[in-house]
């Protein structure tokens, strides 16, 4: 026994990550209310072209010193990868409390070393130079500085495949980023997107978001007819019409959380997990229902109250400040003209480099960056299915039923 034990040691040891001085100032050696783990975090700061992006990086839980290093964004434009880290995929829960931690028995970073950013510069703890601008092309200049800064303090990670994530507003970040990526050598190891409910084209978002709730049976008849005669889910920008249609859709529809529809949300409206979805739609979601026992309406709010510990933000090495999961000052100043840019072209030049992983995948809850908006980006490209593989029913039977320990 002893000598099993001596080996599962020495195997745990070998598998470990030597990391240099620079990158061990920014390890994070107690983080409050955290159960123990055996996986290493660090976080700090990265210089870039406009400020200063703050990261927090978690080690793979299996083998990361070969494991692949995910770069993860969330949407908005101008929210927190924080909130990805904190409600998502990130390797902890909040719970009710604001100031102890559970583990997430979903984290990526059982399989993969995942980095998590807080960018635009402005975003969450993130820094700005006074003359920062905000556009498609800017963040995305940013976070290739920021990807070869992060690879200097952890050089160990060089050799590993490297990809790029996020969700929502990431349908644009992804994309101008990952052309960067493929068309310069500065990240030879580069390998593909992975990228949930994406905003890829305002046109294909707008149809989702209405064509999901008429397929929800959320409107009347007339008005879904209206719509159809109108052109409204061809036409952009939207008519005259169709902005008297839409406006009438949008006040049926402001009392669900669009972004969830089968879900609860968390009251008020002013709370921090309504702040994504102002950002982007500017709409008041206060839908009421029984809270199932896997999911945490709230979990945004434990998320910023935890996150504005000043025990927590020592721990994570963050300037101190109040932390929001949203900026309204960045998504206010965010280039419009980039919002609505059709993001197609940069899809076709990603597939068309023929060397790159790009997966898109999308819930079929979520209203806002819809599966049927995804569908007409994907089939919309212009390429030929595979045949007999073009739709096939994906199958999940090992996960075990998450229990929540959040309450």
């Amino acid at each position: 026994m002893k000598a099993a034990v001596g080996a599962a040691l020495l195997n745990l040891a070998a598998l470990a990550v030597a990391y240099g001085p620079q990158a061990l100032q920014d390890e994070i050696t107690k983080l409050p209310g955290a159960p123990a783990v055996q996986f290493r975090m660090f976080s700090g700061y990265i210089d870039v072209n406009q400020g200063q992006t703050f990261y927090w990086f978690v080690e793979s839980q299996t083998d990361p010193a070969n494991a692949p290093l995910f770069l993860w964004t969330n949407g908005g434009p101008g929210c927190s990868g924080l909130a990805g880290f904190m409600t998502e995929q990130g390797p902890f829960r909040v719970r009710a409390d604001g100031e102890t931690l559970v583990l997430n028995n979903y984290a990526w970073n059982k399989v993969v070393n995942m980095v998590f950013i807080e960018q635009p510069v402005g975003v969450g703890f993130s820094t700005a130079n006074p003359d920062a601008v905000y556009g498609d092309q800017q963040a995305a200049e940013d976070n290739y500085k920021f990807i070869l800064g992060f690879l200097d303090r952890f050089p160990e990670y060089k050799k590993n495949d490297f990809y790029i994530s996020s969700e929502s507003y990431g349908g644009h970040y992804t994309p101008t980023l990952g052309k960067l990526l493929a068309d310069r050598d500065g990240v030879p190891t580069f390998r593909g997107i992975f990228l949930g409910n994406p905003l890829t084209y305002m046109m294909y978002r707008d149809y989702g978001e209405y064509g999901t709730a008429w397929g929800h049976q959320l409107l009347p008849a007339p008005l879904w007819k209206q719509y159809e005669a109108a052109s409204c889910a061809t036409t952009f920008p939207s008519s005259e019409t169709c902005n008297e249609i839409t406006a009438q859709m949008e006040k049926i529809l402001s009392g669900f959380d669009m972004y969830a529809l089968d879900f609860p949300t968390c009251n008020p409206a002013e709370a921090a997990g309504q702040q994504e979805r102002l950002q982007l739609m500017g709409k008041l979601n206060l839908a009421k229902g029984i809270v199932p026992p896997t999911y945490q309406p709230c979990s945004s709010d434990h998320s910023e109250k935890y996150l504005n510990l000043p025990e927590v933000q020592a721990a994570i090495h963050a300037k101190s400040t109040k932390w929001s999961q949203c900026s309204n000052a960045v998504g206010s100043a965010y280039n419009s003209t980039d919002l609505n840019q059709p993001m197609m072209p940069y899809w076709k030049h990603l597939i068309e480099k023929g060397t790159l992983n790009l997966m898109v995948y999308s819930g079929d809850d979520d209203a806002v960056c819809a599966t049927l908006g995804s569908q007409q980006f994907v089939w919309d490209l212009g390429y030929e299915p595979i045949v007999n593989k073009s739709w096939v029913p994906w199958k999940v039977t090992a996960l075990q039923p998450y229990r929540s320990k959040l309450s």
